[in-house]
């Protein structure tokens, strides 16, 4: 196995959690993802039509405003 094989496996842009994590950057929350919660919230949002969405949703609405990551910049 090749380094470029070896590599390619790790980091997946259509896995859910990945989706979730990108969700949650794009939004100013990365330092709230974690896989418990994670997988917490995919049970309970496994019905949703837009399964990363909804879960990135759920992850927001239970953090903290303060906990943004856009709070650390002067605007």
């Amino acid at each position: 196995m090749t380094t470029r094989q070896n590599n390619s496996r790790k980091f997946n842009p259509f896995l859910l959690s990945e989706q979730v994590k990108n969700i949650l950057k794009s939004n100013g929350f990365t330092s709230l993802f974690n896989y418990n919660d994670y997988e917490f919230f995919k049970e309970e949002c496994k019905e949703a039509f837009n399964k990363a969405l909804a879960i990135a949703e759920r992850f927001m609405a239970d953090a903290d405003p303060n906990q943004n990551d856009l709070n650390d910049y002067l605007f």
